[in-house]
């Protein structure tokens, strides 16, 4: 994911640096400091020595030794800067960034730890980006945060369900295994201790980030909440184990919640949290090697999806003969990036979405006009099922949306979507003409007429074919056929007293119309 800018999140990715971040790492080496930034916004991008030649910048902190400071520092107004010794801060405008080094004397060791400080902190929101392409993103998420923070992490979901917690040391709260899903999830008694927790009753409301105290665990923990329209989604945590929490690093683990919100944002959040696994429940499902209820209602609760929504099912293969995993992969995402309300994998040589119609009270139709362009770019075909209002019946409509696509190759090969119910008729006559041949499914008179017209020379086969089809309109029918009316009318009586055929019946006359399409095809084109 390159960096960018949402508006729907209003997040621009790239961490900047405060006074605070950069005074807690100085702090390891320098006891001596006073810190005076009353509104420590995260703005910096470097460090630079001072020098009153060159024009100041508001992005960037300046060192200073102490004994350059005097009254032409009043001029410089909301500019950082880093003294080296003490100085009068009373020479700088009012509530300036100012960070005092009182026992530093090198000048030049002082300047590479703040280079050193940037580094460390540009290098990690790299990591956080390079994570958010990576098999396990959260995993790798954290892992890169831990060098930050350097205490160890995790994050739950509304349920307490671990998402990720990628090392555990022996001081973290040890996990339970929900018999249901076989998820890691925060144990129950934890759970029901939070239930009554004034403070932790009150953390669920914030929107910066909060640190507990160390009453519940015995040691502080550093959180901050995730958000997506409004809604609580889960949860960053930081465990005070290996080193003390820093004041920075609320700063730090504010940006982190806002990266990760912003994929919540993008409809990313089971992307980032349990891709593997839900994926792996949708084949086991697709596959029919899961049939418990209760298990599936489970893992369609994560998806906040309900048992008897309407469900569509999609299959997507590609006419392209060079077309690689990779580039299946590629096109999954992007057709997963059209469809908020579904979930799209790979299986059996093709790409299955399957759709809840419900999440957002959409259609069919609705849905494949927003997978046109890819599609249609792609040299994409697709299979549509019929609508189905169970999850449980989602087999059933692959094997349609499978059916549908091979019918649909084979006699309309020039469109990029078939529906099953179009094809419909044609897999019942395929179904049941393997046990019995087409000659002997259809209805005998037809066979009679086909005779008749072939000693006599007639056409009464064509002519009930076409009466038929015109939904028997002796107007229309005469016209296709050239005749007058009482010819029509003629024809159809001689038909009659040759099949013994019964028009006015309509069982008889749907009998005889997939006859006709049997023998036929299944062209609405008029012989």
């Amino acid at each position: 994911m390159k960096p960018q800018f949402t508006k729907s999140t209003g997040f621009k990715l790239g961490f900047k640096l405060n006074m605070q971040i950069i005074a807690d790492a100085l702090e390891e080496t320098f006891s001596q400091m006073e810190l005076y930034d009353t509104e420590n916004t995260c703005c910096l991008e470097g460090v630079k020595i001072f020098s009153a030649k060159t024009s100041l910048k508001k992005n960037y902190v300046y060192l200073i030794s102490s004994c350059s400071v005097d009254e032409k520092f009043s001029d410089y107004r909301e500019i950082p800067f880093i003294i080296v010794g003490r100085a009068d801060t009373g020479l700088f405008p009012e509530n300036s960034p100012i960070l005092q080094i009182i026992d530093g004397t090198d000048f030049l060791e002082i300047f590479d730890l703040i280079q050193e400080t940037f580094e460390i902190y540009k290098k990690w929101d790299w990591k956080l980006q390079e994570a958010l392409n990576s098999q396990k993103p959260l995993d790798e998420i954290l892992l890169a945060s831990m060098e930050v923070f350097r205490n160890p992490m995790f994050i739950h979901d509304t349920n307490f369900f671990i998402l990720s917690c990628p090392k555990h040391p022996q001081r973290m709260l040890y996990w339970e295994t929900d018999p249901r899903t076989g998820r890691k999830m925060v144990p129950i008694s934890t759970i029901n201790d939070f239930k009554l927790d004034k403070e932790y009753l009150e953390g669920l409301g914030k929107k910066e980030p909060v640190i507990f105290s160390a009453y519940q665990r015995g040691y502080r923990i550093l959180f901050v909440n995730l958000w997506c329209n409004g809604k609580y989604e889960g949860r960053i945590l930081v465990d005070e184990i290996q080193n003390p929490i820093r004041p920075g690093d609320l700063y730090v683990i504010e940006y982190l919640g806002k990266l990760i919100e912003m994929c919540i944002q993008s409809k990313e959040l089971f992307w980032l949290s349990m891709d593997n696994e839900m994926e792996q429940f949708f084949l086991n499902f697709l596959s029919e090697k899961i049939q418990d209820e209760q298990q599936i209602i489970n893992y369609l609760h994560l998806l906040r999806w309900n048992l008897n929504d309407r469900y569509l099912c999609l299959r997507i293969i590609t006419e392209q003969k060079d077309f690689s995993l990779v580039s299946s992969t590629a096109t999954l995402g992007q057709i997963d990036a059209q469809i908020f309300s579904g979930h799209t994998f790979l299986y059996d040589n093709s790409i299955v979405v399957i759709v809840n119609l419900s999440y957002e009270n959409t259609t069919p139709q609705k849905i494949l006009r927003e997978l046109a362009i890819i599609l249609r770019e792609g040299l994409l075909k697709i299979g549509v099922s019929s609508e189905v209002n169970s999850f449980m019946l989602i087999p059933k409509a692959y094997h349609q949306a499978r059916i549908a696509l091979e019918l649909g190759r084979i006699s309309d090969s020039m469109y990029w979507y078939y529906y099953f119910e179009d094809y419909m008729l044609e897999y019942m006559i395929a179904c049941a003409s393997k046990d019995v041949p087409i000659q002997l499914l259809c209805m005998s008179s037809l066979q009679k007429l086909r005779k008749y017209d072939k000693e006599n020379n007639t056409e009464l086969y064509r002519t009930l074919l076409i009466f038929l089809r015109l939904e028997r309109n002796f107007l229309q029918t005469s016209t296709k056929l050239f005749i007058h009316r009482s010819t029509l009318s003629y024809r159809l009586k001689r038909i009659q007293k040759i099949t013994g055929v019964d028009l006015d019946n309509p069982s008889e006359r749907l009998r005889l119309l997939i006859s006709f399409y049997m023998l036929e095809g299944s062209s609405l084109e008029l012989p």
